[in-house]
């Protein structure tokens, strides 16, 4: 049990690395395609404009606890938000458990995630879907 807390902490802390970094690719693939700075203005809700908080912005944790809604106006919040998340943070535990310290593919990985996001976004808004 002992020899298994490193992989352990090696997996929990590429988790939430990864849910953060999934945060971030998520809001560059509604961003970047809508030609939106990705330094201001501060994240809103696409339907009432409602600048999120904190508690709003929690990733993956927001979308479950909201119930996939606003928590302002309660428009419906597409599952593709969290199922990036989700995937960035389960590809950085995996990563981090295998890759402990050459830390010279995440980089990699992120780039690769927004790259696939924000095509994704860019074919849904061409069908005519703005989630």
């Amino acid at each position: 049990m002992i020899d298994s807390l490193p992989l352990l902490a090696a997996a929990l802390t590429g988790f939430i690395v990864g849910a953060i970094l999934g945060s971030f690719v998520t809001a560059l693939s509604y961003r970047l395609p809508r030609g939106i700075s990705i330094v201001a203005p501060r994240s809103s809700c696409p339907s009432c404009h409602a600048v999120l908080g904190a508690r709003d912005l929690v990733p993956i944790g927001s979308y479950l606890a909201n119930k996939g809604k606003c928590r302002h106006c309660g428009a419906r919040i597409s599952p593709r938000y969290p199922t990036i998340e989700l995937a960035v943070a389960l590809s950085c535990a995996l990563a981090f458990t295998i890759l402990w310290g050459n830390w010279f593919i995440l980089p990699v990985v992120v780039i690769m995630i927004v790259g696939a996001a924000t095509d994704m976004t860019m074919r849904l808004e061409k069908k005519g879907s703005h989630d």
